[in-house]
């Protein structure tokens, strides 16, 4: 019998085969078969998304001191657009994809300050269109300027 610790590891394919076992329904009468399977189809089972869901995840930063644009860091994104942040003024900031991919009451957004200057700031969620997301930052009862933190935006079918 071959051992498989001798055999050379190698880059896989999409087309490459892999044995396995087909597992029929439960309670049938079939019997369990070894059978050969592509890459491919293995990755077709897997998740192309969070928890099975179109999203746009980033951490973000943006200066006080010279208040400008924030400068996000993209974590994750399967939605096809790309998204473009802006300061639209004073503690008031826009997140718009270059397409319609949030869908109307199936859009969950969330997010966050983590910066020293979030701890006396509130940051929240205004508004969101099928392409812009808003959301402010206010601290003192003020709009203000200068934190970082991180967006998730999941949009469900």
């Amino acid at each position: 019998m071959a051992q498989i610790v001798t055999y050379p590891t190698g880059t896989p394919k999409s087309g490459d085969y892999l044995i396995g076992t087909s597992v029929p329904p439960a309670n049938s009468d079939e019997m369990p078969t070894t059978r050969n399977f592509t890459l491919a189809n293995v990755l077709d089972l897997a998740p192309s998304s969070v928890a099975g869901k179109t999203a746009y995840i980033a951490s973000w930063t943006q200066s006080g001191s010279t208040p400008g644009n924030p400068v996000p860091v993209e974590i994750f994104n399967n939605t096809g657009a790309t998204f473009t942040w802006a300061r639209t003024g004073t503690g008031q900031y826009s997140i718009t994809a270059s397409s319609p991919v949030f869908t109307a009451n199936k859009t969950f957004y969330n997010i966050q300050g983590s910066g020293t200057s979030a701890l006396n700031q509130i940051i929240q969620p205004t508004t969101i269109s099928t392409t812009v997301a808003l959301y402010r930052q206010i601290a003192g009862g003020s709009y203000s300027d200068g934190n970082s933190g991180w967006v998730e935006i999941r949009i469900y079918p």
